[in-house]
Order: structure tokens, then C-alpha cells, then sequence
């Protein structure tokens, strides 16, 4: 641009009004060539309302954030297939429509030992397998529940560190609840040779375990099955109706959200404008 053309186009700005318009309380103006309208809120002291949308990974704050600025017409709707929390605090009234511009959100994610847990669902085990499995489960156990308690389970998983070569036997003790697991041959236990070993163990195991991380434990029972073949065992978990299981700790997690922000729950997403991903 030569500088004739600056000074021209530099008379021009100069020789241009600046028109104003307050409108909603904000000042805006409108600006050419091709007279748009921009607002001025952003050299305000104050927005004029609160453009937000924290999310949360636990109840307690959730509930903190959703009580500081929650009024009547407050609610949560809950996404049972994202398992997710969402508090809208502008949201629409019967005679006034809202902006929906404030909320605040908690999605639940699935804790690190459910995941391991559930791989684990009708996997076969060796009995070397099957004991580890035990020894890494201990903590979750429930002993308020299972017919042996985690010292014995501990027992019985450093027992099956063997090596299986011959005969075994299953005996069935059903008033009990329990298996005894016979083996009659020259399996090797601890640097042991040539003795027999009888192991029980339980038909089925409770566990209390975190489904979603950052939230309560769940009670959750598995059946304990074995498969004989040959000259081998081999063990594994049934976790019945894992869906099932989910949805009911989702259930729990969402009494414990209304007991704690007191708000109306529904289920459903809110569609506004800032909550749609």
C-alpha cells in the first residue's frame, strides 16, 4: 500500500462513525465496512453470566461444585450408556427459557482391578495360574461371605504352585459347598517328591471390588469351575451377568449422587448447546 493509499484509507476510519447499541445490558457496536455487530462483554469487569463446565472425577466434589450454585430449577440428568452426571444451573423454566451455559459434569470410568477382574472371566488357569490369581485377589476378598477365609485361600493358592503328573481326582462335598481336589501321583510341591495332596476349595468366591474408579466397592460373586483332562486341571472364573453387575454399580453411584447434591435426578442427556460431545 503506497502512502497515499494509508492516508485515504486512514481518512476514511477517521471520517467513520462508531455506532453503539446497549443491548441486554452489554454495550455492542457495529463495525464496518461490513457492519457487523460485536459485542464489548469482554472489556467488561464482569461477564455479565457464567460460561462453564467443570467436570469432575468424584462425588464428593461434584456435589460441592453442583451445592455452591444450584437453585430451584437445578436438576441432574444422568447417561446411563456414557455413565456420566450432568447439572445444568441455567437450564429452561415452564415461562423462561434458559441459556444452558453453566453445568457441571462427573463421568465414571472403570477401575483398573474391574478390567483385570473381567479379562480374567472363563480364561483358563493352570493351577500355578490359578494361584497366582488368588494371591493377587486376596485384598478384594469378602470373608464375611466365603466359606474359607482368605488365610485358607492363601494356603490353598501356595499349595497349587505343582506340577501335575498323574492321576487327579475331584470328591464332592455339596453340604459344605466345597471340592476336594486329589492328587495321587509324583507331583512335585515345594522340592517334595512322591506325596499326595488333598486341596479344597470353594464352589464359588466373593469379592468386594471397585468397579468405577474413584467411586465405592461392589459386592461381586464368581463361580470357581475346574476342567480334568487326562493328566491336567485346569481352573476358571465365572462372572455371572457382568452387564448386569455394571448396571447395578452404576445404580449405586447414582444414589449416592442424589443423596449427596439433593438435586431431582433424570435420566437422560441434556442436549444444550455446550453439552452435546
Amino acid at each position: 500500500m503506497s502512502k497515499t493509499e494509508f492516508e485515504s484509507a486512514h481518512a476514511l476510519g477517521a471520517a467513520t462513525e462508531i455506532v453503539s447499541h446497549t443491548i441486554g445490558g452489554v454495550e455492542h457496536i457495529i463495525v464496518p465496512p461490513g457492519s457487523s455487530l460485536e459485542s464489548m462483554e469482554r472489556l467488561m469487569a464482569a461477564p455479565i453470566r457464567i460460561r462453564s463446565h467443570p467436570a469432575f472425577g468424584d462425588i464428593e466434589s461434584f456435589a460441592a461444585y453442583a451445592k455452591d450454585f444450584q437453585d430451584n430449577k437445578s436438576r441432574i440428568f444422568v447417561d446411563d450408556n456414557k455413565h456420566s452426571f450432568c447439572v445444568v444451573f441455567d437450564g429452561d423454566e415452564k415461562s423462561k427459557p434458559g441459556w444452558g451455559d453453566h453445568s457441571c459434569s462427573m463421568a465414571l470410568h472403570h477401575s483398573h482391578e474391574w478390567d483385570r477382574f473381567r479379562s480374567l472371566d472363563g480364561k483358563k488357569m493352570t493351577p500355578k495360574e490359578f494361584a497366582e490369581f488368588l494371591e493377587d485377589h486376596l485384598p478384594y476378598l469378602n470373608d464375611n461371605e466365603n466359606k474359607q477365609k482368605s488365610g485358607e485361600l492363601l494356603g490353598m493358592a501356595q499349595s497349587f504352585k505343582l506340577k501335575l503328573k498323574g492321576n487327579v481326582e475331584v470328591e464332592e462335598s455339596l453340604h459344605l459347598g466345597l471340592k476336594t481336589l486329589i492328587i495321587q501321583d509324583d507331583s512335585t510341591l515345594k522340592s517334595q517328591d512322591k506325596k499326595g495332596k488333598e486341596l479344597k476349595f470353594p464352589e464359588e468366591l466373593h469379592f468386594n471390588l471397585r468397579i468405577f474408579k474413584n467411586h465405592a466397592t461392589y459386592p461381586i460373586k464368581v463361580y470357581l469351575r475346574y476342567r480334568i483332562s487326562e493328566n491336567a486341571v485346569v481352573f476358571f472364573i465365572k462372572i455371572p451377568d457382568p452387564t448386569l453387575l455394571v448396571e447395578q454399580a452404576f445404580d449405586q453411584v447414582m444414589e449416592s449422587v442424589k443423596k449427596a447434591a439433593k438435586l431431582p435426578t433424570l435420566r437422560g442427556v441434556y442436549d444444550g448447546p455446550r453439552h452435546k460431545k
